[in-house]
């Protein structure tokens, strides 16, 4: 079929706002394509007209449990009942602003790439006029993606008890990104051959107290600032190891993985430091399950690059082998709370046992974490796990204080 012969056949605005009328829906998301107007004027309307059926298509296909409209212009809309968790549902729109960032559409000769924005509305009795306003707000915050959670955002909950501490963390977070207030800690993961380093991140508070991503990693994926984060602890760790030619890791969540801004920030930085042989790249295990392919696409350009790949966490949730060989792993570090048990219980050594005999046939090496007494330590060696890190080695510490060590 001839794409001049594809009809736009999503339902439109009016069904659009009938269906929220009769609430259809608990859950909306307004996609606004990224600069068309420029398409249309470089390449010509009808170029722009057979750019939009395809984008059409690719909602379709990628939103099989939502009711996908074309709004007009350059907008389309995705909906979701609550049937579908809000949780699939987000992450289904993150995979497609990252599929659309990076797959090109190729037609009549050319590649064009097609960023989308994306305002999300979840649980508001006015969807329409919530999810639009999240869509203005991605310009002003810089954002391809701004979510309103009903039961997360503060603004709709003016009687919650808990309004004064989420303002004040608010206030926090945006106060240390705004003055850089973010300081890159570390851990080793070692063995009697060699010694490497996990980055964590700590924030300083407005008294100068070192505080625990527990506070406010949540809350900064709350108010659409984790990326931020995110981004502070690649450029600092980056300039930290530059030149040291000691290998470390960094952590990257699916949400990151998913944000076009990060990975873009992350692979320029890569180049700009030079540092892809000595960078290891930890990745949740359970995290990246409804977005394998966004996944495996994000390693792929990874390992061209020279990083290695660590899943972290392995041994509870999803703990597939055959999602490990998808992956190309080249590390798995063992979930904590298996290896606090390993001598407490037959089935935590019959997990790990099963865990490293599987990485050895297939090459990949493990990693124990929360090695925190001699007796855990002595039962890894037993069980040839390759790495350990823990409270039995150290505590993470500042960069500041490992330059005495390095």
């Amino acid at each position: 079929m001839q794409i001049e012969d594809i009809k736009i056949n999503l339902a439109n605005r009016k069904e659009f706002l009938e269906d929220n009328k009769n609430k259809m829906f608990n859950k909306v998301a307004i996609f606004d394509v990224n600069g068309f107007g420029n398409i249309n004027h470089y390449y010509g309307y009808d170029f722009g007209e057979k750019i939009l059926k395809i984008i059409s298509l690719r909602l379709e296909n990628r939103f099989l449990n939502s009711k996908i409209y074309y709004l007009g212009a350059d907008n389309f809309a995705a909906t979701s009942s609550a049937e579908i968790s809000k949780d699939r549902f987000i992450q289904t729109i993150k995979s497609i602003v990252w599929y659309f960032g990076y797959s090109p559409i190729e037609l009549e000769g050319y590649k064009v790439y097609i960023p989308l924005r994306a305002g999300v509305a979840i649980n508001y009795p006015e969807l329409l006029f919530s999810a639009e306003f999240a869509l203005k707000q991605t310009k002003i915050v810089k954002h391809n993606l701004v979510i309103y959670d009903s039961e997360q955002h503060h603004i709709c909950h003016p009687n919650s008890l808990s309004i004064e501490q989420d303002l004040y963390w608010e206030a926090q977070i945006i106060e240390a990104i705004r003055k850089d207030k973010f300081e890159i800690f570390v851990q080793s993961i070692s063995n009697q051959f060699e010694k490497k380093y996990e980055v964590l991140v700590r924030m300083k508070n407005s008294k100068g107290e070192i505080i625990s991503p527990y506070f406010f990693i949540n809350r900064a994926k709350k108010i659409n600032l984790y990326s931020e984060i995110t981004k502070k602890v690649i450029q600092k760790s980056f300039e930290y190891f530059e030149n040291k030619n000691i290998e470390f890791s960094i952590n990257l969540s699916i949400s990151d993985i998913l944000e076009k801004d990060v990975v873009d920030f992350l692979i320029q930085k890569i180049y700009e430091f030079d540092i892809a042989h000595f960078l290891t790249i930890e990745i949740t295990e359970s995290e990246g399950i409804d977005n394998l392919e966004e996944l495996i696409s994000f390693i792929k350009i990874m390992k061209n690059l020279g990083t290695k790949i660590a899943i972290d966490d392995f041994g509870t949730g999803y703990s597939n082998f055959s999602y490990l060989v998808r992956l190309q792993a080249d590390f798995i570090k063992l979930d904590g709370s298996i290896i606090q048990d390993l001598n407490r219980t037959k089935t935590a050594k019959a997990v790990v046992e099963a865990i490293v005999f599987f990485a050895k046939k297939v090459g990949i090496k493990t990693v124990a974490e929360f090695v925190s007494t001699k007796e855990i330590y002595e039962t890894c060696k037993e069980l040839e796990i390759d790495y350990f890190q823990g409270f039995w080695f150290d505590e993470p510490k500042n960069v500041k204080e490992l330059k005495k060590e390095i």
